[in-house]
């Protein structure tokens, strides 16, 4: 398991310790939900019976979910199509049980929907709460006096007609759902924001407003305590305020913390503090929240670039999309925080939420790692990309949505620019440049503190007119701008917001050469369900005929949906020089022996983008192509490279920038060992090797972690890899093997999936065969504590069992 990934569990853990509250109870709405797929009249009725419904627990995703029959989800005639990876979406309704004890009942109660994917409407004991219509954002319902003692049903009814995105969306209860109980007089729950206006190794200052809420008839006089305590618990500043509030009032505070000597965030040393903050009426403790928050600066400028708490910062950015392959878009904490970690391990600092809001799971994995995040809004304003997608009720629900947005997600230390949006249709006419304006204002309102970007595709005069109303300026596959416009604009800060990995030297040189170019961010960094087949793009000039049923994956991520990095991101940390793996090799596929095709072995007129990457692989093993000559391809941060095979000597190439780091062999094929070795001052300082496999005989198991907790939503993930009787990784696919897995005890399998993007098989029935000799699993905890047992089974391979442990919470 990556460091970092454990890292990010453990912290996870520690989170949830410190959310506890006083007084005040938030409430996991987690298991006991009933799932339907489909229109039905009446459910949202109190005594609408719903026992035949499927039993889920939440967050959910309808859409992976099999057929009563067993058969996947997956449809060749799907509307939406190559979009959503051949996936539906239609309306599901979810429905739950929520019984109270009467003093439960009798005090100020908040339901909270995280995301609700999409067009939600809301229904409690039979009677409409809200409609809730952008699937990506979050919303809090009051049930004060709504509610009542005993029992209580919560419908919700999803409405996802298709097309409505460009990618994979999912389809229900897609993040998590809670109860906030509280205290008549509380702190708002969404009205605490910091900042950091100074943060020095001498003295860091903590801006803290606040609201208090009083529901209660009668006026109050309210003590509001804050308290910084460091992560060793110790408290290193407070401050103290008394106000009168109102009867059914409200009142702002403001107070200024300071922290001498503070342990400062930033990418290489992500500290985190933690805001307490106790409300007291009388001396009685009324309520207590507690935010993670971290004490830095962010300034930036065309001349020194992005700085962090004054220290320069280029962004190593990757994009990613919301879903989590094998579990769908649920989702699950651990499952968004994996994506960052896995992104961390390989090099990235920087993470583009394309194209909505990230979830706070995500935001919490990138606080405590380390990972900038550019988080955005939308995908399309008044005009639509397809037929059913968010544009409809932009008009009438924009503001909302970026206020949820920028609440959501100010008080995380990791957020660097809020993005207002990717590629608008109007982007660059007078309609979008004012539509933008409105939008940047709005959100500078909320929170003047960081930078508003977009993401635009266009050149020239029209896109100068959108850059104008922001503060820095997102470049989608447009390196070419960046000398002419700097001439043009010398006060503009830009960045790359999409690039290809195929030209990732490209990008990635004027960053390291024009102060004014702050990062780059490829499209993109973790592969994804949905636009199927765009890896493959150098094949078609027709995008509606890219990648035909069965492809279900983009396949143009530079880690692939399982997790495994593909060859484009050891290229990119020798770009980055990162340390990890400075040298590393890789084989391109021989004609005629392709298992998927390639683009370099079937020219055709290419289009104006293309996200493919070469296609190239980590293996020594190719029968049949006995004395041919292949061709070895080095990605070397060492200035020489030399190349062995069976401890021959086949020369030595230099490499550098001249090259853009890599440097190719043609080699005859024959079996054994290939060695890639680099020198510096021409002493060898790394080395990378192939190893030819013979048949599979084991399967390697690995768990990334030994322990879940019992909540309904710990993900642990089992790595299964074939490797021959030396150990050697079996990469070939036509030694490829059917896995089973099976689990029991107190977990459940939550998905299994092998990357293969042509492969539309169940993500839940357990099997799946391996793709270049790899699957996964993610393994679900249950609400019992004990222990997990996950047995593994492969035709003509010994069975195996590991077992973990599911813990109290």
């Amino acid at each position: 398991m990556p460091r970092s990934c454990g890292r990010v569990l453990a912290l996870t853990a520690l989170l949830a310790v410190l959310s506890t509250t006083v007084q005040a109870e938030q409430l996991p709405l987690i298991s006991g939900w009933r799932v339907h797929r489909g229109e039905v009249a009446g459910a949202e009725a109190v005594a609408f019976d719903d026992r035949d419904w499927r039993s889920v627990t939440v967050p959910h995703d309808a859409s992976i979910d099999d057929h009563a029959d067993g058969t996947p989800p997956f449809d060749a005639q799907a509307i939406a199509g190559q979009d959503s990876g051949y996936l539906p979406g239609g309306q599901a309704w979810y429905r739950r049980h929520l019984v109270l004890d009467a003093a439960r009942a009798a005090r100020v109660i908040r339901l909270n929907f995280e995301a609700v994917y999409m067009d939600a409407d809301v229904w409690l004991n039979g009677q409409p709460l809200a409609r809730h219509r952008y699937g990506y954002t979050a919303f809090s319902l009051d049930l004060t006096g709504k509610v009542r003692p005993g029992d209580n049903v919560i419908a919700v009814r999803v409405n996802h007609p298709d097309p409505s995105s460009r990618w994979y969306a999912g389809t229900g209860l897609i993040r998590p759902v809670s109860l906030d109980i509280l205290d008549p007089v509380h702190l708002d729950p969404e009205g605490t924001a910091i900042t950091t206006p100074v943060a020095t190794a001498e003295r860091g200052q903590v801006a803290v407003r606040s609201v208090v809420v009083n529901r209660s008839a009668r006026a109050a006089t309210v003590e509001l305590l804050s308290q910084v305590v460091a992560a060793d618990g110790a408290v290193v500043a407070q401050a103290r305020q008394v106000r009168p509030v109102a009867a059914n009032g409200r009142a702002d505070l403001d107070q200024s913390l300071m922290v001498d000597r503070p342990a400062l965030w930033s990418p290489d040393a992500p500290n985190l503090y933690t805001l307490v903050q106790q409300v007291r009426v009388g001396g009685a403790l009324k309520d207590e929240r507690r935010t993670h928050f971290g004490i830095r600066t962010i300034t930036v400028d065309a001349r020194q670039g992005l700085r962090i708490n004054g220290q320069k910062v280029v962004l190593k950015g990757g994009n990613i999309h919301h879903d989590n392959y094998m579990v769908g878009a649920a989702g699950l904490p651990d499952a968004d925080a994996r994506k960052v970690a896995l992104m961390k391990a390989a090099g990235y600092n920087a993470i583009r939420s394309a194209h909505n809001p990230a979830s706070q799971a995500t935001l919490d994995a990138a606080d405590a790692l380390g990972m900038l995040v550019i988080d955005e809004a939308f995908d399309a304003w008044d005009k639509p990309k397809r037929a059913q997608d968010y544009a409809r009720f932009f008009a009438q629900d924009w503001a909302a949505d970026l206020d949820s947005l920028v609440v959501s997600g100010r008080n995380h230390p990791s957020v660097l620019f809020w993005s207002i949006g990717n590629e608008i249709p109007e982007q660059g006419t007078p309609e979008g440049a004012e539509t933008g304006r409105r939008l940047a204002e709005r959100v500078r309102r909320l929170d003047p503190t960081r930078p508003v970007i977009q993401a635009v595709s266009i050149d020239g005069p029209d896109n100068a007119r959108q850059f104008a109303v922001l503060d820095v300026a997102g470049y989608n596959y447009r390196a070419h701008l960046f000398g002419p416009d700097h001439v043009q604009f010398p006060d503009r800060v830009m960045l790359t917001t999409e690039s290809t990995p195929k030209d990732a030297f490209q990008y990635w040189r004027p960053v390291e050469t024009m102060p004014w170019v702050i990062g780059d961010f490829v499209w993109t960094a973790v592969d994804y369900i949905g636009e199927a087949g765009i890896g493959w793009m150098g094949y078609s000039q027709d995008w509606q005929k890219l990648a035909p049923y069965p492809w279900t994956l983009a396949y143009c991520g530079e880690i692939d949906a399982t997790g495994r990095k593909r060859p484009a991101a050891y290229y990119r940390e020798v770009l980055w020089k990162t340390g990890n793996d400075p040298i590393s090799a890789f084989v391109r596929q021989p004609p005629g022996t392709e298992d998927l095709p390639d683009r370099h072995y079937f020219p055709i007129q290419q289009p104006h983008l293309d996200w493919s990457l070469d296609d190239v692989h980590p293996s020594w093993t190719w029968p049949g192509q006995e004395g041919k000559p292949l061709e070895v391809v080095v990605y070397s941060e060492f200035p020489e490279v030399e190349l062995f095979l069976n401890d021959r000597s086949l020369g030595r190439h230099p490499v550098g920038v001249d090259s853009e780091y890599k440097t190719t062999f043609q080699v005859p094929y024959a079996p054994g060992r290939l060695v890639a070795v680099g020198y510096r001052d021409g002493q060898p300082a790394g080395r990378w090797e192939l190893r030819t496999a013979g048949a599979p005989v084991l399967a390697r198991l690995s768990l990334d972690r030994p322990t879940v907790r019992a909540n309904g939503v710990d993900l642990a993930y089992l790595t299964v890899e074939l490797a021959d009787a030396d150990g050697t990784p079996v990469y070939a696919r036509d030694a490829d093997r059917l896995v089973t897995v099976r689990v029991a005890g107190a977990g459940a399998l939550a998905g299994m999936g092998n990357g293969d993007p042509r492969d539309a098989g169940s993500f839940q029935a357990g099997e799946r065969r391996t793709f270049h000799g790899r699957v996964v699993a993610a393994v679900r905890a249950g609400t019992q504590a004990g222990p997990i047992t996950v047995d593994v089974a492969l035709p003509g391979l010994p069975p195996q069992r590991v077992t973990l442990n599911a813990v109290a919470p």
